[in-house]
């Protein structure tokens, strides 16, 4: 047992030593050749849309602050266009002068690229849906009478909005006092129509809709009415309350509902091989993911200006976040009584897959094996880490409080003790209650914007390097989940549960 457990942390720290060989290749290579991969794949047309696109929302805002008489706001919308229309004349060319060259071997390169971190996420991805269902299930049955799920999950719940709620709270203490809004420029802020769409919406509505779906579609919200059109839609909050009650369903039946228990740990088991297969191609993939997206932003030139530009507001987050981390330490020690410098780094590899894959959800089968390696239980690793993924938000909700302030700054409008009171309590509430839709962070930043009376398009300054502070939120959360199990795993055992 002992050796087959060194054999494993050896193998662990090969595959983490591999990992950030691949994430320190990937920067290394879209730092140097992502300009000529974004001038093979078309960046320079979909730059030019973009911008155009720019154009026109800039005069729609333009008019609209004239209707409500805000000349000033106006003039200042406008005045951004020449400036605009001199960046679509310097693409225009750069378009032109790629078109006279051989993109052969750079398209290659490009394809060959994507398709590795392409692969790599869809393979996590496809193992997610069957992992939550008989983790979730294993979980629950592991629990016995089912009383218990009710103070378990209750605690679990308390962890989950009270770290959320210190997150948030760190997020508004950080931007009152290095406040990087002040000076900001948003000559080309451009906020997508999908997200504009969506400004209407109320925080009562959301939540209500995470609970009952969008109207017309059955596959969505937490009880689906069909569960299946769920899974294919990646609704995994609907897919862990089915369990919890198929789960807590098979636990009442006795010695009747065993056969089914223990096709459910054998069924979790082989999910578990399967994601042994698939972390093997962990580095390749995050190789492929973090030298694309540097790639998509125009390669190390352009990415550098922008995050020079939105430097001070990525440095707030960076920062909010690692002192997060730092109380998630003391969480550690205090109420896990685990050291840990150990346990961050038995979790380096679900971090690193964080932090290329963008996916809490994506990350999960990673994440899953990384706890039960560092001694967590199945039962609670079964039970928490599912759960987590969906609702603890730590991150997310840092970035939100961080991000409504920001564009409030930016845009010289002061906020009252009220409004940061709003702010607190929505953005905690809205992280945790995101509905399983694309840019679902982003929209519930729109809902707290209108909450506190501040324009959506503020959201276009902060677009352009969100990719960028979206992966370090996305590790904290995983963080997070990962010191939420073991938690609960101690109060388990604390309590002989």
């Amino acid at each position: 047992m002992r050796n087959t457990r060194a054999s494993r942390n050896g193998s662990s720290s090969t595959e983490l030593v591999a990992i950030l060989l691949g994430v320190l290749l990937g920067a290394l290579f879209g730092m140097t050749y992502g300009h000529a991969i974004w001038l093979a794949s078309d960046g320079p047309a979909k730059k030019l849309d973009r911008l155009h696109k720019t154009i026109e929302q800039k005069l729609a805002f333009a008019r609209h602050a004239e209707g409500e008489s805000n000349s000033a706001e106006a003039t200042r919308l406008r005045s951004h266009l020449p400036l605009i229309e001199a960046e679509i004349r310097r693409t225009e060319a750069v378009r032109a002068e790629a078109a006279e060259t051989d993109q052969t071997v750079p398209r290659l390169i490009s394809e060959i690229t994507r398709f590795c971190g392409d692969i790599f996420l869809r393979m996590l991805l496809m193992i997610v849906i069957p992992l939550v269902v008989t983790s979730m299930i294993c979980g629950i049955t592991s629990l016995g009478d089912i009383r218990r799920l009710g103070r378990v999950g209750g605690w679990t719940l308390l962890y989950y909005l009270t770290t959320t709620a210190v997150a948030v709270a760190l997020g508004i203490l950080l931007l009152e006092l290095i406040k990087p809004g002040v000076g900001a420029d948003d000559t080309f802020a451009y906020v997508g129509e999908h997200i504009m769409a969506s400004r209407d919406t109320t925080i009562v509505g959301t939540l209500l809709e995470v609970v009952r779906g969008r109207e017309g579609d059955p596959g969505s919200g937490m009880i689906p009415s069909n569960l299946f059109l769920a899974a294919g839609q990646m609704n995994i909050l609907g897919l862990i309350v089915f369990s919890l009650v198929f789960g807590g369903a098979l636990s009442t039946l006795g010695e009747k509902g065993r056969p089914a228990i223990e096709f459910f740990h054998a069924f979790n088991d082989a999910v578990m091989k399967v994601v042994h297969l698939i972390i093997y191609f962990t580095p390749l993939g995050v190789f492929g993911l973090i030298a694309t997206n540097i790639a998509d932003s125009g390669g190390g030139n352009a990415f550098y200006a922008e995050l020079v530009g939105m430097g001070w507001f990525v440095a707030t987050i960076t920062i909010g976040l690692a002192i997060h981390t730092c109380f998630l330490f003391v969480v550690l020690t205090v109420f896990a009584r685990r050291n840990p410098l150990q346990y961050t780094l038995a979790q380096a590899r679900a971090i690193l897959t964080a932090l290329s894959t963008d996916s809490s959800s994506a990350t999960l089968p990673v994440t899953i094996e990384c706890v039960e390696e560092s001694g967590v239980s199945e039962r609670a690793a079964g039970f928490v880490l599912p759960l987590g993924a969906t609702i603890n938000m730590n991150g997310t909700a840092l970035y939100e409080a961080v991000a409504v302030i920001f564009i409030a700054q930016s845009a010289g409008i002061p906020l009252s003790g009220a409004a940061l009171v709003t702010i607190f309590l929505i953005a905690t509430l809205s992280a945790m209650g995101a509905p399983g839709i694309p840019n679902a962070g982003l929209i519930t930043l729109i809902i707290v914007l209108a909450a506190v009376g501040l324009p959506a398009a503020g959201i276009g300054t902060i677009l352009a390097i969100d990719w960028l502070v979206d992966r370090e939120r996305t590790a904290v959360n995983v963080f997070g989940d990962t010191v939420g199990a073991a938690v609960i795993d101690r109060y388990l055992a604390k309590n002989a549960i």
